[in-house]
């Protein structure tokens, strides 16, 4: 194994990264309070596959010579190998012949991990118990390292399931059930063959005159014929067909166009959103949604809808919020990727969320400031704005990032730590924002009045405060082109023409590419300190 100062050295060393498009090895950090695990089906010099959790800034990754077993019975050897860098939980591939590994890689399943034990004295003592909460593995697991025998280079360990109400008597099915991937449905074949390969996950992208990329899904139709797999079933217990499922999701008029401008169909949002799922969730998951419902599409009728309705999947959960009036009302939130997907089937084209959790509905874990431009203003005076917020947002102690939304305007965002209740961050807001507003009176405004805004740039703080939303991160907006609200950094935003520039086919390019600029996000710990807060004579409540 590597050395304790760099995890990933034997990592680097097996790997010619001019050759294999494997991530090279970098030190990293989740992207929530979550850890996440994830199994690749591996077929090289034999097919096996290759279990991983995250773990002290790396994938600990252990080689499952015949697959995870749902039978407590059976004891499947796990070869510990190498560490790998948080970044090739994204991949899916195939890997040079001649390169370390080489052979073809599929994302078989990914979700988060519960420890049992302390994972640094399970690796050294030889048992690491845990709860897995995947797409497809589910429950409690334990590894459990062997004995090591004369000779042996690698510890050998073995991955059991725990007799619990996940375990299957038929260990196997779980392995033959399941023989596409559960970030672009494609078959083993169909990855080595590169199809989707362009744009990974599933899509392939063409483009139509000189301005508009078209999208179109690769179904894999033959993965049909190859499987004797269980279909997942719909809400109601009917089999559903495994063309029309995206994580077991029933798509109902999967073909049914929704954004006519890039020729986007049902089908492929609710791919896209599986598959952007792990950049949207450290922002959406827990948090209450406001959803953008067009069934139809954007030329079809569409409305705005906050509170949970019967017939809803059980994909999308629900809980009761006592309202302004004093009457309480169902809210919606979702937890997992699953829930992204169920509510595309209910017709969702936009997230919006809150700025809170919904087990601390009381305290906010960030501010947005929404830029607002007059009609005809030109986008070089928003990015100007939001870098002069940015500068003054550094001043008061906070750092900020910017997000594009898919609209005219810029989101500044500020993540906060749960300190200050809402009271306090919608009057720091306010006060911030008309400060800021009064020292350029000529360029910015604080009052929503259209009247007042002509030539000028509204900063928009009234998103901070109890039951107001503000678009998701990678969230698709409403309009005929199907624009992304896309979460940018600093430099990016210099060089950007618009607000709506990026669409799906770019949010799928920039995965591939390993483009996240929010990726430290989490890292940042910062609050509305009793400091900040009388500087700004914001501890009083309005």
């Amino acid at each position: 194994m590597a050395s304790p100062r760099n995890p990933l050295a034997e990592y680097n060393k097996r790997r010619n990264f001019s050759e294999t498009r494997e991530p090279k090895g970098k030190l990293g950090r989740g992207q929530s309070g979550r850890m996440r695990f994830l199994v690749q089906k591996h077929d090289a010099t034999r097919l096996h596959y290759d279990f991983r959790l995250e773990w002290d800034g790396v994938l600990k990754s252990w080689a499952v010579t015949r697959g995870p077993s749902l039978n407590p019975k059976d004891k499947r050897l796990a070869v510990r190998t190498e560490d790998h860098p948080l970044a090739y939980g994204d991949f899916e591939g195939t890997i040079p012949k001649k390169q370390y590994g080489g052979g073809t890689v599929m994302l078989w399943d990914t979700g988060w991990w519960e420890p049992e034990n302390d994972p640094d004295e399970g690796l050294r003592e030889g048992k690491l118990a845990f709860h897995l909460h995947g797409q497809r593995m589910q429950g409690g697991w334990a590894l459990v390292r062997m004995r090591p025998r004369p000779g042996e280079k690698r510890g050998n360990w073995l991955l059991i399931k725990e007799g619990d109400e996940s375990a299957s008597k038929d260990g196997d099915a779980l392995l033959e059930d399941h023989l596409t991937s559960v970030a672009t449905g494609r078959t083993m074949s169909e990855i080595a063959d590169g199809k989707g390969e362009r744009k990974k996950h599933v899509w392939t992208s063409g483009t139509e005159g000189k301005e508009t990329k078209a999208v179109t899904v690769e179904t894999p139709k033959t993965a049909k014929k190859q499987t004797t797999a269980a279909k997942p079933a719909n809400a109601k217990g009917h089999p559903s067909s495994s063309e029309d499922t995206v994580l077991g999701v029933r798509i109902t008029h999967p073909d049914r166009i929704l954004f006519a401008g890039q020729g986007i169909s049902k089908l492929d949002l609710a791919r896209y959103y599986a598959v952007v799922a792990d950049r949207i969730l450290p922002y959406a998951a827990e948090h209450l949604l406001s959803l953008v419902r067009a069934p139809q599409g954007v030329k079809g009728p569409r409305f705005y809808q906050k509170h949970a309705g019967d017939g809803f999947p059980d994909e999308i959960k629900e809980i009761p919020v006592e309202e302004s009036s004093g009457e309480t009302e169902n809210y919606m939130y979702v937890s997992d990727a699953k829930g992204l997907v169920a509510a595309v089937q209910m017709g969702t084209l936009e997230f919006h969320i809150w700025g809170s959790r919904a087990d601390k509905l009381e305290v906010p874990d960030r501010l947005v400031f929404d830029l607002d431009p007059d009609e005809g203003l030109d986008f070089e005076l928003v990015k100007g704005a939001a870098m002069a917020l940015r500068d003054a947002l550094d001043e008061a102690g906070l750092k900020s990032a910017p997000m594009v939304t898919g609209g005219k305007g810029v989101h500044v965002i500020v993540p906060l730590t749960t300190r200050a209740a809402w009271p306090q961050a919608k009057a720091f807001a306010k006060t911030f924002a008309q400060g800021f507003a009064d020292r350029e009176p000529d360029r910015f405004i604080a009052t929503m009045s259209k009247e007042k805004r002509k030539g000028r740039i509204f900063i928009d703080w009234l998103r901070n405060e109890r039951g107001a939303t503000a678009i998701a991160p990678y969230s698709t907006r409403a309009r005929a082109d199907g624009p992304v609200a896309t979460p940018i950094s600093w430099d990016e935003l210099a060089d950007l023409k618009s607000a709506n520039s990026f669409h799906i086919p770019d949010i799928l390019e920039r995965i591939e590419n390993g483009t996240h600029p929010w990726q430290d996000m989490a890292k940042v710990r910062q609050s509305l300190t009793k400091t900040i807060l009388d500087k700004f004579g914001a501890n009083e409540a309005d």
